[in-house]
């Protein structure tokens, strides 16, 4: 049990913080115009993530790893790679990809332990807050820096990677240890009745995820001049989230959950259909990155509760959470495959519309699904780590 939460809202906002270091690859992947390298990169970042959570789960409980020094890794190893490695196309996605993995596989371990279903919806207002502060914080800060070298790709690698190994060294020393389980059987969790029936929930939230990146990244590189450009509006629309937030923090219960689902659900919708149409009108993508920054979180915030539930079935912890991270690496990588696919045969306006189409409608069968899941009847508490 985390008997300081605040360690862990700590590690969220420093998550955060580091999560902003996408879009930033994004925008100059996508610089070249080049739709085969932002589907290569997404696909390959997706497929690094999944595979270092894997082998955390796999073979953590061998030599002795937990989930403190579990997240003190999914910051040490990106930031060895950012700081010393060229920023190939390839090495972007080992880098980002592990940091994606082994931090979010070490906040399950963690938030799934320490959390009954009644907490689940204030933790994630705050978790939603202080990573949209960290967001902040950390675009500010790269944008400042991409003025003062014109805008160089590489020495803003170098500088997140520097920061996310001073990250691994100040985290967690308020954190239990949480010592990783051994895997016992995850595919007799994947067989559950009560897991494939999440399939449709784990496609909308993570089989689009890629998607959402690649257009995403099309978008801003069509709309904006440079990478400064995109950091000054990505800025501007945290302030925007962090506010929003900010002032509706304290009203998440578990009795209106629903009803956040919806709004965030079509307010999200809306800012993909804005980016759909700044392919004709550019001045849209700012309407449409302010409303999704500050739609996103409250959203974010709706699945992660959604997620939390979803693995509030029979199994072990570890269990349960490689076999969710497997199902949605299946079908994160399939869905891009389709679309880079489709991305062949069309030009950069025709992908950023349709896709912008794809994932307005995603959002909206979100609410009707993630509804489903929280009508039903579960187990008041997550089964946790013990």
């Amino acid at each position: 049990m985390l008997n300081d939460r605040s360690s862990l809202l700590g590690f969220v906002t420093l998550q955060g913080a580091m999560g902003t270091l996408a879009g930033f690859i994004g925008f100059f992947v996508v610089g070249n115009d080049d739709l085969g390298s932002v589907f290569g990169f997404t696909g390959r970042m997706l497929s690094y993530a999944s595979l270092s959570a894997l082998l955390a789960y796999a073979l953590g409980p061998f030599v002795g790893l937990s989930g403190k020094w579990l997240m003190k890794l999914g910051f040490a190893l990106p930031g060895v790679l950012l700081v010393s490695c060229s920023p190939t196309i390839n090495m972007m996605a080992l880098a980002f990809g592990s940091f994606l993995g082994l931090t979010w596989s070490a906040r399950y371990w963690l938030e799934m332990g320490s959390l009954d279903d009644a907490q689940r919806d204030g933790y994630a207002s705050r978790s939603g807050s202080v990573a949209v502060i960290g967001g902040i914080v950390a675009t500010l800060a790269a944008t400042a820096f991409l003025a003062k070298t014109s805008n160089n790709s590489a020495h803003l690698y170098q500088l997140y990677g520097a920061v996310s190994l001073v990250c691994a060294l100040v985290l967690g020393k308020r954190l239990p240890s949480a010592p990783m389980r051994r895997l016992k059987n995850p595919v007799g969790v994947l067989l559950q009745r009560e897991f494939i029936a999440c399939f449709p929930l784990f496609f909308l939230e993570s089989g689009l995820l890629g998607l959402g990146g690649a257009v995403g990244a099309i978008g801003a590189a069509k709309a904006l001049g440079s990478a400064t450009e995109f950091g000054w509006v990505s800025t501007v629309a945290g302030f925007a989230g962090g506010v929003a937030l900010h002032l509706t923090q304290r009203n998440r219960r578990i009795e209106n959950r629903t009803a956040w689902l919806f709004g965030s659900c079509a307010a999200v919708a809306l800012s993909f259909l804005l980016l759909g149409a700044s392919a004709w009108l550019p001045g849209l993508y700012v309407a449409s990155s302010i409303l999704s920054v500050t739609a996103g979180p409250f959203l974010n915030a709706s699945e992660n509760v959604l997620n939390q539930r979803a693995l509030d079935i029979e199994g072990e912890l570890a269990d349960r959470i490689v076999a969710r991270d497997l199902v949605m690496w299946a079908m994160r990588v399939g869905s891009l495959l389709i679309f880079w696919l489709l991305a062949s045969r069309l030009s950069s306006n025709q992908m950023l519309a349709i896709g912008s189409l794809v994932l307005a409608a995603a959002s909206m069968c979100k609410y009707f699904v993630g509804t489903g899941h929280f009508n039903a009847t579960r187990a008041s508490g997550a089964p946790g780590i013990g």
